[in-house]
C-alpha cells in the first residue's frame, strides 16, 4: 500500500490583519507605527501579519501627478523592507505591508506594492495589477500596474497577496493563486468609506474564501487622510465544514489588530 504523503507545513497559524490609520505623507511616522504594530502582534502570538495598501505613505493622491508618492517611493529591497525584515527576524513572523515602490531599473516608474517578508528576509513582492482608473481614483496618475501573480512559500504553506481592486473585482486572480497552491489569500486594501462598505468587505472576503476553499483575509485602512476617510473592519474568513464559509474575525472602525487562528487541516474537508 502506498504511503499517504505528509504535508511538511505547519498545520496551525495565527493571522493578524491591521486596521491602520496612516499619517499622510509621513514615511517615518508610518514606519514607526508599523514597527509598533509588529511588536504588539508578536505579543499576541501572531505568525503572519498584514497591513493595508500604501500603509507606508498614505493612500490618497494629490491633484495631477502625485509628488508625495514619488517622493516617498523606495526600491524593494530598500530601507523600509530592511527595517521590517529585522523585526520579522526577531519575532519569527511573516509580514506584508503596502508601500509605493520605485522601479530599480527605471526610477521614473512606480508601483503600488506589497513586499512579503519572513524570518529569513525578503521573500518576494507583489505589485498591484489593476491600478484604479479616474475619475473616482487617481492611481493611474501615479502608478503603473504590475504583471505577475506570485505565491510566497512559508512554513505554513504557500500564501498569495493581492491589493484592493485585484481582490474585489477580479475573482479570477484569487482562483489562480489557489491553483498555484495558496492556502491563504491576503488582501491589502485601501477601501474608503461609503454606504454599506463594512458589509461589502465582510461578504466579499467570505466569498473569496468560499470560491476557493481557502482562507481569505482583508487588512483595510481606517481614519482620515486629506479628504478621504476609511472604515477599517479588517476581516478574516475561511471554510469551516459543514459551513461553506465562516467569518473568523472582523474588526471595527478603530485602529486595532484583528486576529484568528487558522487550522489548515480544515481545508482538507
Amino acid at each position: 500500500m502506498n504511503a499517504v504523503p505528509t504535508d511538511p507545513h505547519a498545520r496551525v497559524a495565527t493571522l493578524g490583519c491591521v486596521n491602520f490609520a496612516t499619517v499622510w505623507g509621513d514615511r517615518q511616522a508610518n514606519l514607526r507605527k508599523i514597527a509598533t504594530a509588529i511588536n504588539q502582534a508578536a505579543d499576541l502570538g501572531v505568525d503572519i501579519l498584514a497591513f493595508p495598501e500604501l500603509a507606508l505613505s498614505g493612500y490618497e493622491c494629490g491633484p495631477g501627478r502625485c509628488g508625495m508618492h514619488h517622493e516617498l517611493a523606495e526600491t524593494i529591497p530598500g530601507p523600509a523592507t530592511e527595517e521590517v525584515a529585522a523585526l520579522a527576524r526577531r519575532h519569527g513572523m511573516y509580514v506584508t505591508f503596502g508601500m509605493p515602490e520605485r522601479d530599480r531599473e527605471d526610477p521614473s516608474v512606480h508601483y503600488i506594492s506589497c513586499p512579503f517578508i519572513g524570518p529569513e528576509g525578503l521573500i518576494g513582492t507583489y505589485r498591484k495589477l489593476h491600478v484604479a482608473p479616474p475619475p473616482i481614483f487617481t492611481e493611474q496618475n501615479c502608478f503603473r500596474g504590475g504583471t505577475e501573480l506570485p505565491v510566497f512559500e512559508t512554513r505554513y504553506g504557500p500564501v498569495g497577496v493581492q491589493i484592493c481592486a485585484d481582490f474585489w473585482v477580479v475573482p479570477e486572480l484569487s482562483r489562480i493563486l489557489m491553483l498555484k497552491g495558496a492556502r491563504l489569500i491576503i488582501n491589502c486594501s485601501g477601501s474608503f468609506s461609503a454606504p454599506d462598505r463594512p458589509y461589502y468587505l465582510r461578504q466579499m472576503t467570505g466569498a473569496r474564501a468560499t470560491e476557493n476553499l481557502a482562507f481569505a483575509a482583508t487588512a483595510n485602512l481606517t481614519g482620515t487622510e486629506r479628504t478621504r476617510s476609511y472604515y477599517g473592519h479588517s476581516t478574516i474568513a475561511g471554510p469551516a465544514f459543514p459551513r461553506f464559509v465562516q467569518i473568523l474575525a472582523q474588526g471595527e472602525e478603530r485602529e486595532e489588530i484583528v486576529t484568528a487562528t487558522l487550522n489548515f487541516r480544515a481545508l482538507e474537508h
